[in-house]
Protein backbone atom coordinates (compact mmCIF):
# COMPACT_ATOMS: atom_id res chain seq x y z
CA UNK A 1 0.00 0.00 0.00
CA UNK A 2 2.70 2.26 0.68
CA UNK A 3 5.11 1.41 -2.50
CA UNK A 4 1.46 2.24 -4.00
CA UNK A 5 1.19 5.77 -2.47
CA UNK A 6 4.67 6.33 -3.35
CA UNK A 7 4.39 5.45 -7.17
CA UNK A 8 1.27 7.98 -7.23
CA UNK A 9 2.88 10.74 -5.12
CA UNK A 10 5.44 10.54 -7.93
CA UNK A 11 3.58 10.53 -10.66
CA UNK A 12 2.01 13.56 -9.05
CA UNK A 13 5.10 15.31 -8.87
CA UNK A 14 6.22 14.72 -12.38
CA UNK A 15 2.58 17.02 -13.26
CA UNK A 16 4.03 19.85 -11.85
CA UNK A 17 7.60 20.13 -13.45
CA UNK A 18 5.65 21.96 -16.59
CA UNK A 19 6.03 25.45 -16.25
CA UNK A 20 2.57 27.39 -15.75
CA UNK A 21 0.64 29.17 -18.31
CA UNK A 22 -1.05 32.50 -17.98
CA UNK A 23 -4.68 32.42 -18.52
CA UNK A 24 -6.84 34.77 -19.57
CA UNK A 25 -10.46 34.29 -19.15
CA UNK A 26 -13.27 35.47 -21.02
CA UNK A 27 -16.88 34.23 -20.50
CA UNK A 28 -16.57 30.48 -19.90
CA UNK A 29 -13.75 29.74 -21.66
CA UNK A 30 -10.49 30.02 -20.69
CA UNK A 31 -7.02 30.15 -23.06
CA UNK A 32 -3.29 30.80 -23.00
CA UNK A 33 -1.67 33.19 -23.35
CA UNK A 34 1.96 35.10 -23.62
CA UNK A 35 2.96 37.01 -21.43
CA UNK A 36 5.93 38.45 -22.22
CA UNK A 37 4.21 39.36 -26.08
CA UNK A 38 1.76 41.33 -24.61
CA UNK A 39 3.75 44.96 -25.37
CA UNK A 40 4.14 43.56 -28.65
CA UNK A 41 1.73 45.64 -31.00
CA UNK A 42 -0.81 43.99 -33.18
CA UNK A 43 -0.05 44.43 -37.20
CA UNK A 44 -2.54 46.22 -38.84
CA UNK A 45 -5.46 44.58 -40.34
CA UNK A 46 -4.77 41.75 -37.72
CA UNK A 47 -7.40 41.03 -35.50
CA UNK A 48 -5.97 41.18 -31.44
CA UNK A 49 -7.62 37.76 -30.80
CA UNK A 50 -6.36 36.11 -34.07
CA UNK A 51 -2.39 37.74 -33.17
CA UNK A 52 -3.05 36.02 -29.93
CA UNK A 53 -3.29 32.76 -31.12
CA UNK A 54 -0.90 33.16 -33.81
CA UNK A 55 1.97 34.54 -31.51
CA UNK A 56 1.72 31.84 -29.50
CA UNK A 57 2.26 29.55 -32.81
CA UNK A 58 5.20 31.84 -33.95
CA UNK A 59 6.85 31.32 -30.42
CA UNK A 60 6.38 28.05 -31.06
CA UNK A 61 7.94 27.69 -34.36
CA UNK A 62 11.19 29.50 -33.29
CA UNK A 63 12.09 27.19 -30.51
CA UNK A 64 15.49 25.95 -30.66
CA UNK A 65 14.09 22.30 -30.70
CA UNK A 66 11.40 22.83 -33.07
CA UNK A 67 12.10 20.75 -36.46
CA UNK A 68 8.76 21.58 -37.81
CA UNK A 69 8.59 23.32 -41.33
CA UNK A 70 5.32 25.22 -40.09
CA UNK A 71 3.76 25.79 -37.21
CA UNK A 72 -0.27 25.57 -37.23
CA UNK A 73 -2.62 27.84 -35.23
CA UNK A 74 -6.13 28.66 -34.87
CA UNK A 75 -8.87 30.66 -32.97
CA UNK A 76 -11.76 29.26 -32.63
CA UNK A 77 -13.67 31.99 -31.39
CA UNK A 78 -13.57 33.86 -34.98
CA UNK A 79 -13.16 30.51 -37.11
CA UNK A 80 -9.45 31.55 -38.16
CA UNK A 81 -6.70 29.63 -38.78
CA UNK A 82 -3.42 30.03 -40.28
CA UNK A 83 0.17 28.45 -39.86
CA UNK A 84 3.77 30.40 -39.39
CA UNK A 85 6.57 29.45 -41.58
CA UNK A 86 10.03 30.54 -40.18
CA UNK A 87 11.62 31.92 -43.27
CA UNK A 88 15.90 31.31 -44.09
CA UNK A 89 18.38 29.34 -41.75
CA UNK A 90 18.51 29.84 -37.83
CA UNK A 91 20.81 32.39 -37.05
CA UNK A 92 23.28 31.34 -34.76
CA UNK A 93 24.44 34.39 -32.92
CA UNK A 94 22.37 36.05 -30.11
CA UNK A 95 20.49 38.68 -30.99
CA UNK A 96 20.09 37.15 -34.92
CA UNK A 97 16.78 37.92 -36.70
CA UNK A 98 14.96 35.84 -38.61
CA UNK A 99 12.15 35.93 -41.52
CA UNK A 100 8.34 34.58 -40.95
CA UNK A 101 5.48 34.23 -43.00
CA UNK A 102 1.83 33.70 -41.45
CA UNK A 103 -1.28 32.90 -43.12
CA UNK A 104 -4.75 33.97 -41.77
CA UNK A 105 -7.51 31.70 -43.49
CA UNK A 106 -10.95 33.08 -42.95
CA UNK A 107 -14.19 31.74 -44.68
CA UNK A 108 -14.15 35.36 -46.36
CA UNK A 109 -10.92 34.43 -47.78
CA UNK A 110 -6.93 34.26 -46.88
CA UNK A 111 -4.26 36.68 -45.95
CA UNK A 112 -0.59 36.36 -45.56
CA UNK A 113 1.54 38.28 -43.52
CA UNK A 114 5.47 38.38 -43.72
CA UNK A 115 7.67 39.65 -40.87
CA UNK A 116 11.20 39.33 -38.51
CA UNK A 117 11.57 38.48 -35.48
CA UNK A 118 14.95 38.86 -33.51
CA UNK A 119 16.15 37.66 -30.48
CA UNK A 120 16.15 39.59 -27.03
CA UNK A 121 18.80 39.31 -24.27
CA UNK A 122 16.54 37.30 -21.99
CA UNK A 123 16.69 34.97 -25.26
CA UNK A 124 12.78 35.36 -26.57
CA UNK A 125 11.93 36.15 -29.99
CA UNK A 126 10.27 39.70 -30.41
CA UNK A 127 8.28 40.60 -33.15
CA UNK A 128 10.55 43.72 -35.08
CA UNK A 129 8.47 43.79 -38.38
CA UNK A 130 5.45 42.58 -39.61
CA UNK A 131 2.83 43.72 -42.16
CA UNK A 132 0.08 42.14 -44.22
CA UNK A 133 0.94 41.47 -48.16
CA UNK A 134 -1.15 43.50 -50.74
CA UNK A 135 -2.59 40.94 -53.05
CA UNK A 136 -1.68 41.10 -56.83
Amino acid sequence: MALAALGLGLLAAGCSAVPPLDVVTTGSISKPRAAAYESEPVPAGVAPDDWTAARVALAEAFREDSTAPSVPWENFATATRGTVTPLGPPQAKAGGCREFLMSFVRSAGEDWLQGEVCRTQRGWWQVKEARLLERS
